[in-house]
Order: C-alpha cells, then sequence, then structure tokens
C-alpha cells in the first residue's frame, strides 16, 4: 500500500468478506486487524483480489512473541528500500539532464561519442514499483496516486519513443525540417524527473 486510497480499498474488500464483523487497516504499520469468523485464506483472498498482498501477522516470526513483535511489526522497513531507489535514480538521472538539457539550456558540451547522436535514455526499470503498483489499481478499478505517476512518465516515454522513430523515419527519406521538428519533442528527462522527484517527496 501505497496512499490512503489503498488502505481504504483493502479495508472495503475485506469488509464484504463472509464473516468479517469488523475490519480496520493501517497505511502507517501495513497491517490489517479483522475480528470475525471469516477464514485466513478468505481475507487474504479478498486483499489479493483487490490488487494487493497479505500474510498472517507473526506467521514466520518463530520465537519472537508479546512485545517483540509487535515492535518488529511497527519496524520501518519501506524507508531503507525507497533510499537505495532515490540514490539509483539520481545516478541515471543527473547524466540523462547533463545530455538532454545542458546543451541547449547551458551550453554545455556533449561528450564526443554522443556528440551526433540523439538517443535520449530512459529511467524506468529502478522506479517500476510505480507502474506495478499504479496499473494494477486502474485494472481492478481504483486507481490511486502510483497510477498519476505512472501515466504522466509513461505518457513522457511513449510519446518520446514515438517521436525517436518518427525522426528516424524523416532521417531515412531526408526530411531534414521533420528531423529537426521531432529532435525537440523527446520527454525521456520528464519522465526520469517524475519518477524521481516523486521518490524524494
Amino acid at each position: 500500500m501505497s496512499c490512503a486510497a489503498c488502505s481504504s480499498r483493502v479495508e472495503k474488500a475485506v469488509s464484504k468478506v463472509s464473516g468479517v464483523t469488523s475490519c480496520s487497516v493501517s497505511l502507517l504499520t501495513n497491517s490489517m486487524g479483522v475480528e470475525g469468523t471469516a477464514s485466513q485464506s478468505e481475507i487474504i483472498a479478498a486483499v489479493e483480489a483487490a490488487g494487493y498482498g497479505a500474510s498472517v501477522k507473526g506467521a514466520d516470526a518463530g520465537a519472537k512473541k508479546g512485545a517483540a513483535m509487535d515492535e518488529d511489526a511497527l519496524k520501518d522497513r519501506e524507508t531503507p528500500i525507497m533510499k537505495r531507489r532515490l540514490i539509483a535514480s539520481l545516478c541515471f538521472l543527473i547524466p540523462l539532464m547533463y545530455i538532454s538539457m545542458g546543451h541547449m539550456m547551458w551550453n554545455w558540451p556533449l561528450p564526443g561519442f554522443l556528440a551526433d547522436n540523439h538517443v535520449a535514455m530512459g529511467l524506468m526499470v529502478i522506479n517500476q514499483k510505480f507502474f506495478i503498483n499504479g496499473f494494477k489499481g486502474l485494472l481492478h478499478g481504483a486507481p490511486n496516486m502510483d497510477t498519476l505517476v505512472a501515466l504522466g512518465s509513461g505518457a513522457s516515454f511513449v510519446y518520446s519513443t514515438y517521436a525517436l522513430f518518427a525522426m528516424t523515419d524523416a532521417q531515412v527519406k531526408m526530411d531534414m525540417e521533420g528531423v529537426m521538428s521531432y529532435m525537440h519533442e523527446f520527454y525521456f528527462e520528464s519522465a526520469a524527473m517524475i519518477l524521481t522527484l516523486i521518490t524524494v517527496g
């Protein structure tokens, strides 16, 4: 879960399960408390049908009990992962911005091997979580914040890919006016910037 809409969707899905008398989902601790006679497998199936995953709390906790288990449940596991993702994103974004914008905005020289090459890079794999969660939510009829990020970044990337092929086609046809027109239609760096800035947030 990545936002309040996610936790609300999970809560509604589980509340509809026969035998569930009450359900409370916490986005902060990434956990859910359920009361009633419904079986664990039915509850987990409802969560998965909503597009998320679930497991029984403490199922693999071994000897940990009581306060120790509660402390483990509250442990922040997401922030270190996001920090690594952010660092990796910045490592790709900085050279991408230099290649895409440096020569246009500040007259910075391009490396020799890129001077006559108009191919830009896309930064998607590192931040694939936005696309997986976003489109999964969309397919389940419950778009969330990740859906918005995925659509914004995806639109930039898809249009830029189209522009790249259109420019290549114009170059093959010796249409230099078309080449110059499409050369300014690349937004790969925008797709990367959206993903990186949302990760910063």
